[in-house]
């Protein structure tokens, strides 16, 4: 299992990288800075989707993956100057939300088919 989520985040993060203008990614792709953070989303999705954390901040990231209802879908933690990856099933009829929870930040929600985006919006 983690040589797959391994395998995960290099081929995602490639895939990432490939992208210059408007970025996009085969998986949700929250990268965690100091200030903000920046989302990348897929267009298409499957009944399970990646969703890859890269904490660039300076301090350990933990969050929990909601969907609409409040339901808590996974937690995911992941220390300073690292990435970590999860799996879950996405169903399009549902929207989901990342939270931070410590540090505490607003819940975001995961866009589908969106371009990359930032939350605050305006730094």
């Amino acid at each position: 299992m983690s040589k797959l989520l391994i395998s995960l985040i290099f081929f995602f993060i490639g895939i990432h990288n490939s992208y210059a203008v408007h970025e996009k990614a085969d998986a949700f792709i929250v990268k965690v800075e100091p200030r903000y953070f920046k989302i990348l989303s897929p267009t298409k999705i499957n009944k399970k989707i990646g969703l890859i954390v890269q904490n660039r901040s300076l301090v350990k990231l933990v969050a929990k993956l909601e969907s609409w209802d409040g339901k808590t879908v996974d937690i995911i933690s992941v220390e300073s100057g690292k990435s970590n990856a999860i799996e879950f099933r996405y169903d399009k009829s549902k929207k989901y939300y990342f939270t931070p929870i410590s540090p505490p930040f607003q819940r975001i929600e995961l866009k589908l088919g969106e371009k990359s985006y930032e939350i605050p919006p305006q730094r």
